[in-house]
């Protein structure tokens, strides 16, 4: 079967121009049916359908299920940065050694091999019971996390955490894009930068007080604490988001799902994370190991794109959604940008605890004006993009401040200020702040609206694809440039001791070369801040290959008024 577009289901309607609405669809979309791709097939050529679950809701109650959302969001990032905090006590106390690593690997492998998925399940099964089955991934997968007494049970455990962290990424974003026109919709998104902001820069002094309060066992009260809140959050997601029924048996549901393309999704991921994060740490990059999982993984990647393109009856990923040239340009700028934000989470505590000598607290208490900013401006972009009815200005202002930020960071070396650090981090946090959710808008208001949910997944997939491509290459970057810097009369005592990450300054047999040692640590750390800035600038040249659309508001407000969004709203269960 070839890949043509899936048709949104019809309910019965009056006779009105498809230029002001498009049919079963409660608010206007005009603006998006202008996407690129061709028009939506007619019922009777048969395509599978797709139901439109988009939902109107008073003003408090639309309130309140914003709020599960943006706290579910919360908890899930909450998560992620107090784990990586913990790592070395949970090192310590499960004897992993190296491997812990495999922590953080684990995660984003479960994260990646569903994320693709989570549209085209919501599309099917509904919005509201996957979001509620990502949760309870999260929650189980945290509680054995907190009881795991062997690091290969920590490792599996986390896994799971990771399929449910990556299905409420998707979800949350999605049932947002139900609940608010695109008008209105970037004011919602926006907001939700705040969430992610306020998980990521509290997340590490929780873990600290945690370990701090207990030393040897505290890191399990980490895993513990989310689970704890979105049990919570799930009872009153349960109550207050709207629930619209899609249509059909569980028997022609679970028939929907292209479960060839899954399984080969799944495959490639594993093949391709595990070489790419393990490279040059535990395995050589030229290991037979490593090179046959790459072509393995490869391998299912050609095939996945078969099956996506001749096979699949809804595929998990249209290959259509990178047909035209704007929004294969956002998908391209989702991965390179998130790699270079998660490079830059992972670098910025090793520049300033390596290299500077801070403690992990003082560490966590420098990187705050890059996280707060970026929490601020993201706030702040949704009203602006809200008045101006437009994405583009914000995404462009963004990405220029970005691109400025990575730039600046060249300055930072072994003697930089405090001041400096400051007024560096706020330029860049303004800068992440003004790009995540408007480009979301951007690519929302670009596609069609049967694609809404498996676009927005897409985009969190080449997210965390660039996370994992950037971290490979921005690691052996860093151990290539060092170990190349490091003097060559070095003992190959301390040597080794630098490479494997247990050099610490001060040490009696190493006082002599400690000078020389944290020189070649910061060639190394510069040699990645230098490889940031022309993948920030090729984002920032690629806004310029996106339309500046205008983005329309729900007719309901404008037109009748809050009296008749209520009563639209009651037939919305």
């Amino acid at each position: 079967m070839d890949n043509r577009p899936v048709q949104i289901l019809q309910p019965p309607q009056q006779d009105i121009s498809q230029k002001q609405r498009i049919p079963g669809i409660q608010e206007d979309r005009s603006h998006e049916l202008q996407s690129l791709d061709p028009p939506v097939q007619s019922h009777e050529q048969r395509t599978p359908t797709i139901e439109d679950q988009t939902s109107r809701l008073p003003f408090r109650r639309l309130l309140s299920a914003y709020l599960c959302l943006a706290a579910i969001y919360f908890i899930s990032t909450l998560d992620i940065n107090s784990v990586a905090t913990a790592l070395p006590a949970i090192s310590r106390s499960l004897d992993a050694g190296n491997s812990i690593t495999w922590t953080g690997t684990s995660y984003l492998m479960g994260q990646t091999a569903f994320q693709a998925l989570y549209g085209r399940l919501s599309d099917i099964f509904g919005r509201k019971p996957v979001l509620l089955l990502s949760v309870g991934f999260l929650v189980l997968g945290d509680i054995l996390c907190g009881f795991s007494q062997t690091v290969t049970w920590l490792y599996v455990c986390r896994a799971l955490s990771g399929i449910g962290g990556g299905g409420i990424s998707s979800l949350v974003q999605i049932t947002v894009s139900d609940l608010v026109s695109l008008k209105d919709r970037g004011k919602y998104q926006g907001m939700l930068s705040g969430a992610i902001g306020l998980g990521a820069s509290t997340g590490p002094f929780i873990a600290a007080a945690m370990l701090r309060a207990n030393s040897r066992e505290g890191w399990r009260w980490i895993f513990w604490i989310p689970p704890i809140l979105a049990t919570g959050c799930m009872a009153v997601m349960w109550i207050c988001l709207p629930l619209k029924p899609v249509s059909g048996s569980w028997r022609e549901k679970l028939g929907k799902i292209d479960w060839l393309g899954l399984a080969a999704a799944i495959a490639c991921v594993v093949f391709l994370l595990i070489p790419l994060n393990s490279g040059g740490s535990i395995w050589p990059w030229r290991s037979a190991l490593v090179v046959s999982m790459l072509v393995v993984g490869g391998f299912f990647f050609i095939l996945f794109a078969i099956i996506e393109k001749r096979f699949a009856k809804i595929p998990i990923i249209p290959l259509r959604l990178f047909g035209q040239v704007p929004t294969a340009v956002i998908y391209l700028q989702s991965a390179l940008y998130n790699s270079v934000w998660q490079v830059d989470m992972y670098f910025l505590p090793i520049y300033f605890q390596d290299v500077r000598g801070y403690s992990p607290l003082q560490s966590a208490a420098l990187i705050l004006p890059l996280l707060l900013l970026q929490s601020v401006a993201g706030v702040i972009s949704g009203p602006v993009m809200t008045k101006l009815a437009r994405y583009a200005p914000v995404l462009y202002c963004g990405m220029a401040l970005w691109t400025l930020g990575a730039g600046l960071k060249l300055l930072f070396s072994r003697t930089t200020s405090t001041a400096v650090y400051v007024i560096v981090l706020i330029i860049e946090g303004a800068g992440i702040g003004f790009v995540l959710q408007p480009a979301l808008v951007a690519l929302q208001a670009l596609s069609k609206p049967e694609d809404r949910a498996v676009a927005t997944s897409t985009r969190n997939l080449m997210r965390m694809l660039g996370s994992v491509v950037g971290m490979a290459l921005s690691t052996a970057i860093q151990s290539t440039v060092m170990k190349a810097a490091l003097p060559v009369d070095l003992p190959a005592s301390i040597r080794e001791q630098v490479d494997s990450g247990s050099w610490e300054r001060g040490q009696p047999d190493t006082v002599g070369w400690d000078s020389q040692i944290l020189d070649a640590k910061m060639k190394g750390v510069r040699a990645v801040f230098i490889m940031l800035v022309p993948l920030v600038g090729l984002c920032f040249l690629g806004c310029f290959f996106i339309p500046n659309r205008e983005l329309p508001g729900d007719p309901k407000r404008s037109e009748n008024g809050e009296a008749s969004l209520r009563q639209n709203s009651t037939h919305n269960p």
